[in-house]
């Protein structure tokens, strides 16, 4: 909710969404992922970094931990085993942040993107970053090596890339691409 933070809402009757919590962090809240047991929020905070939150009482959530990126942080996601959050850090590119530790958190490695990056996800493997990298496009970097990150390929697309899914199959990656709408890009080879 950017300037407000993070709100956690009652889905659970669909027709009805009723406001559980809210947790009002230090920057503006981007996005936000949680952790696979869905008690930890990470939420990419702007120029706040990256906000760890304890979100297992969803009516009373608090702050566990920050790290603050050198960028401004506008996405983040978890590896599948939830020890490492990949940051998309605006003019800084990816940061690649150790949290297993969620109580302190660390900076493992980092790749300087050619452009601004605002969303990133990872391949079923999490051997493979997909950054949306606003007007350099989708940038596809392995990070095998978490302390020395690569860029394994680009496609430059015709606008400003935000946002990005992959498909289930990893197969293909959907880039919201500003004002050239939907971006649909075969990524197999990658």
């Amino acid at each position: 909710d950017r300037g407000d933070g993070i709100d956690i809402i009652d889905v659970s009757n669909l027709a009805s969404p009723s406001l559980t919590g809210t947790y009002d962090t230090s920057g503006s809240a981007y996005s936000v992922t949680l952790s696979a047991d869905g008690n930890t929020a990470f939420v990419a905070d702007y120029s706040s970094g990256l906000q760890i939150i304890d979100v297992s009482n969803p009516a009373s959530p608090s702050l566990t931990a920050t790290y603050d990126t050198s960028g401004a942080a506008y996405g983040v996601t978890l590896s599948a085993d939830g020890s490492t959050a990949f940051v998309a850090d605006y003019s800084d590119g990816l940061d690649i942040i150790d949290v297993s530790n969620l109580a302190s958190p660390s900076l493992t490695g980092t790749y300087d993107t050619s452009g601004n990056a605002e969303d990133v996800v990872l391949s079923a493997d999490g051997n493979t970053a997909f950054v949306a990298d606003r007007a350099h496009g989708l940038d596809i970097i392995d990070v095998s090596n978490k302390a020395s990150p690569t860029l394994t390929g680009n496609l430059d697309t015709s606008n400003n890339a935000y946002k990005l899914k992959l498909s289930d199959d990893g197969n293909t990656a959907f880039v919201a691409d500003g004002g050239s709408g939907l971006q649909i890009i075969d990524i197999s080879e990658s």
